[in-house]
């Protein structure tokens, strides 16, 4: 009986921890990021250096059919090995359309990121050109049948500036786009980031002809937030 018992224990610790990793079903954020980040599909080293290539990156809007020269165009930024922040970068300019272009992210950054509810998103971005300044949202998250955009503060210009935004409801984000006024719930960003389909960055700044850059793009857990 005893053998029974023992073994009816240890055959429920293995089903509990076979059954309990499923990386597709959310789970409450806790403190526990490397842990919280498995449990909830999105990987710890969720990031983009640019050192070696464009990772992948799309884009849309002003630069769908970007030019790259010799009479070719792309969907994708150009790569650059030198002048990032530091080492590689993606940039690209505009062909003149008088619409935003965004930089896109690579299927990595989508699908369930439940777990980088509480986290932050983080980039580095610069641009350079002519033209006034255009009014447009930083970054757009949509996923749900809900889309949240937001403007930050930080002055961008011909210098690299970081730029960080809280994965939160509460850190700017408005609902639709292009400049809903509604807040947004926690339950609206959770289920925006639980089924995320979009993630586009701002390259644009101005309503001339201009170049945007972007590096080091990281989802940064909630724990490591500082």
């Amino acid at each position: 009986m005893r053998k029974l018992a023992f073994l009816f224990v240890a055959f429920a610790l293995v089903a509990v921890s076979f059954y309990g990793c499923d990386e597709t079903t959310p789970t409450e954020p806790t403190d526990s990021d490397e842990i919280l980040l498995k449990a909830n599909g999105t990987r710890a080293r969720l990031s983009s250096t640019f050192d070696s290539e464009n990772d992948g990156w799309t884009l849309v809007g002003d630069a769908d059919y970007s030019w790259t020269g010799d009479w070719n165009y792309s969907l994708y930024p150009q790569y650059a090995a030198t002048g990032g922040n530091p080492g590689g970068h993606i940039r690209v300019t505009d062909v003149g359309k008088q619409m935003a272009f965004f930089f896109q992210a690579p299927p990595k950054y989508l699908g369930n990121q439940y777990g980088a509810y509480g986290g932050m998103l983080q980039y580095d971005v610069k641009w350079t050109g002519s033209g006034t300044p255009s009014l447009n949202a930083d970054v757009i998250l949509a996923g749900g049948g809900i889309t949240l955009v937001i403007i930050v503060d930080p002055t961008v210009g011909a210098d690299w500036t970081t730029v960080r935004i809280g994965l939160t409801e509460d850190a700017g984000w408005r609902i639709k786009y292009p400049f809903g006024s509604n807040i947004p719930s926690a339950e609206d960003m959770k289920t925006v980031l639980k089924d995320l389909h979009v993630l586009r960055i701002r390259g644009e700044y101005s309503n001339g002809i201009d170049t945007g850059y972007l590096d080091n793009v990281r989802i940064i857990p909630k724990g490591q937030v500082k």
